[in-house]
């Protein structure tokens, strides 16, 4: 083999991993002065979901061709550093190679990948320029990135094929099939030709690997690098619980997000790592109806703003001594994204769901959210009554707090005995019934529906009536986590008061807010969706149901069940039961399915921009023409049958809950 300079190498090495400490110094000194964050317990689960998700590139394939194409140029990166190491230590000893058989099974892999990577990069590019899908950002830096991989493997095949044309029955030859045909191509040029490509190949191959690296840390590509870390250090907890806030900490003079000194490092490490890929606009309820939210802009933003701060996060200036944000005095971080932005989320996470490489949304938007509300008290206006509403009554509705039981004494209980959980302490669950299911007038008939299962199946249980108040989710949805933990801290001292140890609820809101975040306040509870029970209670042969429906269902997965807490199965199973029910799916549908609007307290707010998001969902309904849409969520319910009624057509389609449909085949 032709010597290479060893000390072109040793000059080039230097300057290439001299730029780059100096580039990713920043980067990591910037996270050094984002607040505190541990995550760095369950040490396996972690390394699990490395293997998984970054190496395993399961989120990829949502989009199986895509996905695959993707994950086969992950892979053969991987596969391929190997390779670029080689050629380094070539530089140093050109004869060198991976010994035995190693070496032997690892050229013949090169090879192939190489190919498979080369085909892969030609596709990619050819997508990008003449199929673009419209959530993927148009940009050179992009088709820069595909070409520098595509002149890696030529590069490395042109310089195998001279050493191998060059060197009759070369070691390696025999192995590497492609190196060979390179070479046999060659195999007429003279020695001198030959000379020439095996070393301008070789140096070219090195130029471009420093070159990518050292673009990686000033370019969307820095995911090369984070992604793996992002992927280590997200979120272990359970997805339905928000970040808990010390608001006791009298040192603390604003709370929430409200400027780029208040993110976190895992928070900043997020938007290090944005690939632009827009897999998380394409199910976003918000963008999907013209709103102005669209979640990769919204971390491309907020990226952009953290990285205007750097200088000021660097010194680590106080507010005093920095000029105002602005004139108003507002913050420049909620100035960068847009409040029209926070306010329209419904913080269903299906932007998460489709995040490839882990990055948390719904979070940094509620952190904006408590920021408006509890350091500037500026929120939407109509959430004035809702706010007040529920810290006076206990209800988003502002009705008395003592006619939350008054729906037990409606005649259409066919005499069924509701107890209060004092003259029934021994009941197996305390029903949660919920702000809805205790005063909407539509949802009081699926708790009375829920009620009549429960006594047919003879199932014990009892509750709260007037001592039971809202949970605090929208409170907390809502950004006002001052309201929120006094309802989660006045609810667990009435729980714990009466011993409860299983809880029963048809809402997933107040499901999630139980299960997943009254822990944290002391309350620990089994808390069951009552899709869940009443699927079991069908399994276990205790209902029976028997009256046909004669109905085309299809069912809206509610994302406060699905998505935050995996329940997809049970309200179909209890639907399935059911006979002569014919179930359908929307092609959103379980993980993929589309928020119906009305999460992230979105409910109680005007929905003055874009399409109706109900309209949207209901429509996607209706593409399966079914004669009924089915939930198993009060907020869902109310907003499908607006969403119907909007479109005309109640009298085709009606809305209804699953305990519904099951009450009506058991009587």
């Amino acid at each position: 083999m032709t010597s290479l300079n060893p000390w072109i190498m040793i000059v080039l090495l230097l300057l290439a991993m001299g730029f780059f400490a100096h580039s990713i110094r920043g980067r990591i000194l910037l996270l050094a002065a984002g607040k505190p964050d541990a995550r760095f317990d369950q040490v396996g689960k972690r390394l699990g979901a490395v293997l998984r998700i970054a190496i395993g590139q399961r989120k990829m394939f949502k989009e199986p061709v895509y996905g695959l194409m993707h994950a086969l140029i992950f892979w053969g990166f991987l596969v391929l550093l190997v390779r670029s190491l080689v050629l380094i230590v070539m530089a140093f000893s050109p004869e060198f190679m991976l010994p035995g058989l190693v070496g032997q099974v690892y050229t013949f892999c090169k090879d192939v990948v190489e190919v498979i990577v080369l085909a892969m990069v030609v596709y990619a590019a050819y997508r990008r320029l003449f199929n673009k899908p419209s959530r993927i950002t148009a940009s050179t830096e992009g088709l820069l990135i595909l070409a520098l991989i595509g002149g890696l493997m030529i590069t490395d095949f042109l310089f195998d094929g001279a050493r191998f044309a060059a060197v009759s029955n070369h070691p390696e030859a025999a192995h590497s099939p492609v190196g060979a045909m390179v070479g046999s191509w060659l195999s007429q040029m003279g020695s001198g030709g030959l000379k020439f490509i095996e070393v301008t190949s070789y140096w070219a191959h090195i130029g471009i690997l420093f070159g990518f690296l050292n673009l990686l840390p000033h370019s969307k590509h820095m995911h090369v690098i984070t992604s793996i870390p992002n992927v280590f250090f997200a979120k272990l907890e359970p997805r339905g619980k928000l970040t808990d806030m010390n608001l006791e900490d009298e040192s603390v003079e604003t709370f929430g997000s409200g400027r780029a000194e208040d993110l976190t490092w895992k928070q900043m490490l997020d938007l290090y790592t944005c690939t632009e890929c827009g897999r998380c606009e394409v199910n976003c309820p918000a963008w999907q109806s013209d709103k102005p939210l669209n979640p990769k802009l919204l971390i491309k933003d907020l990226q952009e703003h953290l990285l205007s701060a750097e200088d000021r996060l660097m010194k680590r200036k106080t507010d005093a001594e920095l000029p105002p944000n602005n004139e108003d005095g507002e913050s420049k971080m909620i100035l960068a994204v847009n409040e029209d932005v926070i306010w329209s989320c419904t913080t269903c996470r299906s932007c998460e769901e489709n995040c490839p490489v882990m990055i948390t949304h719904v979070d940094k938007i509620v952190d904006m959210r408590r920021y408006l509300v509890l350091t500037e008290a500026r929120f939407p206006k109509e959430l004035n009554s809702t706010l007040r509403n529920i810290e006076q009554k206990g209800n988003p509705w502002g009705l008395a707090t003592n006619a939350r039981a008054n729906w037990t004494s409606d005649d259409d209980l066919d005499g069924i005995e509701i107890p209060h959980i004092s003259e029934a302490p021994d009941a197996e669950y305390l029903f949660w019934v919920g702000c809805a299911g205790a005063y909407d007038d539509r949802q009081r008939k699926v708790t009375k529906a829920l009620a009549k299962i429960l006594h047919h199946a003879k199932v014990s249980f009892a509750i709260l009536g007037t001592d039971e108040s809202c949970t605090g989710d929208p409170a907390r949805r809502l950004g006002n986590e001052y309201l929120f933990q006094t309802l989660a801290q006045t609810n667990v001292e009435v729980l714990n008061g009466f011993n409860i140890r299983k809880i029963l609820t048809h809402c997933p809101h107040c499901l999630n807010t139980l299960l997943n975040e009254y822990p944290t306040f002391g309350g620990k509870y089994e808390v069951v969706h009552h899709s869940q029970l009443i699927a079991k209670l069908i399994a276990d042969g205790k209902i029976r149901p028997t009256n046909s429906l004669d109905k085309t269902i299809t069912y809206h997965d509610s994302c406060y069940l699905g998505r935050y807490n995996d329940i997809y199965d049970d309200p179909r199973n209890v639907v399935a039961a059911i006979p002569g029910t014919k179930l359908v799916e929307m092609d959103r549908n379980r993980k993929s399915g589309m928020c119906c609007g009305a999460g992230g307290s979105r409910i109680w707010m005007e929905e003055r921009l874009g399409k109706r998001v109900n309209h949207l969902r209901v429509e996607q309904a209706m593409e399966k023409k079914p004669d009924l849409i089915a939930s198993a969520c009060p907020f869902c319910l109310t907003m499908v049958r607006d969403g119907i009624a909007d479109k005309g057509a109640g009298d085709k389609i009606e809305a209804r809950d699953i305990a519904e449909l099951l009450a009506d085949s058991i009587q």
